[in-house]
């Protein structure tokens, strides 16, 4: 089992499981997270693997570390197999967004996908995975957890950039016949996609 865990394009994996070729592997009891954190923003480490075999004890530790903020977001699939992007700072991203309190992670992608793209007739289909990503904010480090639904959109609605958001463009894209979105998007994003016969068969 493991957690991946993105700061901008590389990665914090944490994980029980030793049975990797990398050379950047180290005993999560013993990492100074700082400095990891600091070497990958510097670009002095590709990617880094911290093993502990109790992994439920270490993912509890290395949130402890972060303030920890809980997103949702919607995988928006059509009945001609594309699926719904927004571009936002230079990106092609999904929609989603921060859960306000008292909300179910459903009800917040829902919402979310609602408010950014301007449509409303779409239904879950099911949860997909959560996402992690690291990110640092009025110079805290935060850990943003983001819970991902695929979704059906049947309607055909018109799309409606939410302009006060930042989003630029809400598109429907063939990522099967185009892999230029996901090369100008998050490495999360395209984690998401990674499976894409099984994500468009879900």
């Amino acid at each position: 089992m493991s957690y991946k865990v993105y700061i901008f394009d590389k990665a914090i994996t944490i994980t029980d499981n030793l049975n990797n070729n990398s050379r950047h592997v180290y005993a999560f009891s013993s990492v100074n997270l700082d400095e990891i954190i600091q070497k990958l923003q510097n670009n002095l480490l590709p990617e880094v693997f911290l093993y502990h075999p109790n992994i439920k004890y270490a993912w509890h530790n290395f949130k402890t570390h972060f303030d920890v903020i809980e997103a949702a977001g919607g995988i928006v699939q059509n009945d001609e197999n594309k699926y719904l992007f927004i571009y936002r700072n230079g990106k092609w991203d999904l929609p989603k967004g921060k859960m306000e309190p008292g909300e179910q992670p459903d009800e917040t992608a829902l919402r979310e996908v609602k408010e950014e793209c301007g449509i409303q007739n779409i239904s879950i289909d099911h949860f997909l995975l959560d996402t992690y990503h690291l990110f640092t904010e009025n110079k805290k480090k935060r850990l943003k957890i983001t819970h991902w639904y695929k979704m059906n959109e049947d309607a055909k609605s018109p799309l409606i950039p939410q302009e006060e958001e930042g989003i630029e463009k809400v598109e429907w894209l063939d990522i099967q016949k185009d892999k230029w979105p996901l090369e100008n998007s998050y490495e999360n994003i395209k984690l998401l996609f990674s499976d894409l016969d099984r994500l468009k068969n879900y």
